[in-house]
């Protein structure tokens, strides 16, 4: 069972797009591929032991109370998501940049792999008391309202997020660092810092999923063709090899596979 519940706080809203819930039940096995994207989660579990390969994470049922929280960085392939046995799971999915609200850490130093443990003593006690179910939605909301700062001027990069998101957007990268204030040089290093990925991987993530929405989160048909002149693809041919790259599937091979999971929060390919 998995649920996707939206922030009630106004606050939040800015800075998380949903948390989601997942409950195992026993000998369950459960698999999905969860794909790049400009959003950042973070997940608690009780009772687990997480393995980390080769872009996968394979969660296990233990008999163990041990609390752990797993935090994903940036990815530009598909990541594998295993879960195995009877888990509970309480995932915050922050929007882009909104991550750094909440921590004093840069995300990059947080999050340089694709997947790994969190380890900060604030967080980890908070979340031993966490039941990892729909009654923690106040518990967990007043908690980020806590750890919520405001302190940073994130204004510069906010800027460039959304010059990077827009698809027909013909400015260079350095033209985008000064429209964002910033020199080149100084731009990358704060965006990577903050974001955990160079702008140009930023901008492809996004890119694909904006083609990802328009194709499966709208009511009217769209052909392949008009999806990659719609997203600032160069030709089809380029839109095919982006979507290998960043899925392992050609556009129409993923178009099939791809399950859109409660509603349109959520988009994987479920095994």
């Amino acid at each position: 069972m998995l649920k996707t519940i939206s922030p009630s706080s106004e606050i939040l809203k800015k800075y998380i797009d949903c948390f989601y819930f997942y409950k195992g039940e026993t000998n369950s096995h459960f698999k999905y591929l969860a794909f790049p994207h400009y959003n950042s989660g973070l997940s608690f579990f009780r009772g687990a032991t997480i393995e980390r390969h080769h872009y996968q994470v394979i969660i296990k049922s233990a008999d163990t109370h041990d609390l752990k929280i797993e935090l994903l960085g940036k990815y530009t392939c598909p990541v594998m998501i295993d879960y195995r046995g009877e888990l509970n799971e309480l995932s915050i999915i922050f929007k882009p940049l909104g991550i750094n609200r909440f921590f004093r850490n840069d995300f990059l130093a947080m999050a340089p792999k694709f997947s790994q443990e969190l380890r900060n003593d604030n967080w980890l006690q908070f979340g031993q008391e966490l039941k990892l179910d729909e009654t923690d939605l106040d518990k967990l909301e007043a908690f980020l309202i806590s750890q919520y700062s405001h302190q940073q001027d994130f204004k510069p990069l906010e800027a460039s997020l959304k010059l990077l998101s827009d698809a027909n957007s013909e400015l260079s990268l350095t033209q985008i660092a000064l429209e964002s204030g910033y020199q080149l040089k100084t731009f990358q290093r704060h965006f990577i810092k903050h974001m955990g990925c160079t702008p140009i991987e930023y901008k492809r993530i996004c890119r694909f999923r904006h083609s990802i929405a328009s194709k499966l989160t709208k009511d009217e048909f769209k052909s392949l063709t008009s999806i990659t002149y719609e997203n600032g693809y160069y030709d089809q041919s380029y839109f095919i090899k982006e979507f290998k790259r960043l899925t392992h599937h050609n556009p129409k091979e993923f178009f099939k596979v791809a399950n859109k999971v409660d509603g349109d929060k959520l988009i994987w390919e479920i095994i």
